[in-house]
C-alpha cells in the first residue's frame, strides 16, 4: 500500500469511527431493551427512563408510568412520544400441575416462542421458564388430513420445572405476573443487531439520546415536549391519557417502521431498507402525514445531512390520538425488519440518523 492510500485510509476509519460519536442512543438501546415492560406492566422500563434523564430536567410521572418532561415556552408545542411497552403475556392462572397459562399482551406471533424459554417477572424478581411444546410441533404435516389447530397465547402451557401448584406458587409465582421471551441479543456485525423488544425500545432510546444531547436554554419560542408512554401494543391507552393533559400542535410518534426488508417478503409495500436512514412514514393505518409536512422534514433533513427514508405501512401509531385535539401527526421511525418476533433487526446508523432528526426538529422547527 503506498503512503497516499494508506493516509486515505486512514481518513477513511476515523470518519467512520467519528460518526455518531456523540451519540449514546446505540448503548442505550442495547441496556433498555433488556428491561422488562410488558403492556400494563411497565413500571422498570420507566424507572429506567426517569434514571438515565438529566438531573435539571422537570420530569412528570403518572398513576400509569408515563413520563414526560417540558422546556421552552410558547407557539408552536411540539411532542415527541415513544412507547416504552413491550410484548408479552400475563399469568392467568396456576395448574395443579404447576404449569401457567397466560393471557397476551399485544400482538406477538405465538408461533414464534413455542419451545423457548421465557422469564416471569415476580415481586421476589424473575423465574425461568418454557413454553412447553405441543406434541410432533417441529414436524411438517403438509398432507395432513385436518388442519392444524391456531397455537394461541391461551394455548400456552408454560413449564416452570414443577409438578404441583404449590410448588409453582414458592418460586413467587402468582396471577398478574407479567412474562417476557427470554431476550438474547445478536450482533450480525458491528452495528446491526437483533433481539425482542427493539419495538419500540429504539424509540426510547433515540427520545433519551437526544435528550442527553439536548440544550434546554437554547430552546427558544416554542414550547418542547418529550414523553415516554405505556400501553401502546394494546391500544394507545398511555397517549390517549396524556392527550388529556397535553395539547402539542404537532407531535411526532418515535416508533417501528415495519419494513419488508427480509428475503420471503413482498417489496410492493413497506419496503425501506435497514442501514439507509430514518424513516419518515407517509401513511399508515392510523395517520395521513401532510405532504407539506413531509417536505419540511425532508428540507431539514438535507439541509443538516441526515439520510431519511418516506414510507407508507399498516399499524398505527401513538400521535393519532392527539388530531382530534388539533395536533398534526407526523410519525418518525426506523426501518425495523422482523416486527413482534424475537429477531427484530435494526441498524445502528438508522437509529443514530433518527436521533439526529429529533435534534434538528427541536431546533429548527417553526
Amino acid at each position: 500500500m503506498n503512503k497516499r492510500i494508506a493516509i486515505f485510509v486512514m481518513a477513511l476509519v476515523v470518519s467512520i469511527s467519528s460518526a455518531g460519536a456523540q451519540s449514546k442512543a446505540w448503548e442505550i438501546l442495547r441496556e433498555i431493551v433488556l428491561v422488562p415492560g410488558v403492556s400494563g406492566h411497565e413500571g422498570p422500563a420507566a424507572d429506567y427512563v426517569q434514571k438515565m434523564l438529566p438531573a435539571g430536567l422537570k420530569t412528570e410521572r403518572d398513576a400509569m408510568h408515563n413520563v414526560w418532561f417540558t422546556v421552552g415556552s410558547g407557539k408552536p408545542h411540539i411532542l415527541f412520544v415513544a412507547h416504552v411497552d413491550e410484548l408479552g403475556w400475563t399469568v392467568d392462572r396456576i395448574t395443579p400441575e404447576g404449569r401457567l397459562k397466560v393471557k397476551p399482551g399485544g400482538g406477538i406471533l405465538p408461533q414464534t416462542v413455542e419451545a423457548r424459554p421465557v422469564l416471569v417477572h415476580t415481586k421476589r424478581g424473575p423465574v425461568a421458564g418454557i413454553v412447553a411444546p405441543r406434541p410432533g410441533y417441529d414436524e411438517r404435516r403438509p398432507n395432513a388430513e385436518e388442519p392444524e389447530p391456531p397455537f394461541t397465547a391461551e394455548s400456552f402451557d408454560v413449564y416452570l420445572g414443577v409438578g404441583t401448584e404449590a410448588e409453582a406458587r414458592a418460586l413467587g409465582v402468582a396471577e398478574g405476573d407479567s412474562l417476557t421471551a427470554k431476550k438474547t441479543i445478536t450482533d450480525f456485525a458491528p452495528g446491526l443487531m437483533a433481539t425482542r423488544a427493539v419495538d419500540d425500545r429504539a424509540g426510547c432510546a433515540a427520545l433519551l439520546d437526544a435528550a442527553l444531547r439536548l440544550k434546554p436554554d437554547a430552546v427558544k419560542g416554542k414550547t418542547v415536549t418529550f414523553a415516554w408512554d405505556v400501553q401502546e401494543e394494546t391500544g394507545l391507552f398511555g397517549a390517549a391519557e396524556l392527550a388529556k393533559i397535553l395539547k402539542p400542535d404537532y407531535v411526532f410518534a418515535i416508533d417501528t417502521f415495519v419494513s419488508t426488508d427480509s428475503p420471503l417478503e413482498s417489496k410492493r409495500l413497506a419496503f425501506l431498507p435497514v442501514g439507509k436512514g430514518a424513516v419518515l412514514r407517509a401513511v399508515d393505518s392510523s395517520n395521513v402525514t401532510p405532504k407539506t409536512e413531509i417536505r419540511k422534514v425532508l428540507a431539514l433533513a438535507e439541509k443538516r445531512k441526515i439520510p431519511v427514508q418516506v414510507g407508507n405501512s399498516r399499524g398505527g401509531n401513538d400521535g393519532s390520538v392527539f388530531l382530534t385535539g388539533g395536533a398534526v401527526d407526523i410519525p418518525l421511525s426506523w426501518p425495523g425488519s422482523y416486527a413482534h418476533s424475537l429477531i427484530e433487526k435494526i441498524d445502528r446508523r438508522d437509529l443514530e440518523a433518527l436521533t439526529d432528526l429529533i435534534l434538528a426538529i427541536v431546533a429548527e422547527w417553526k
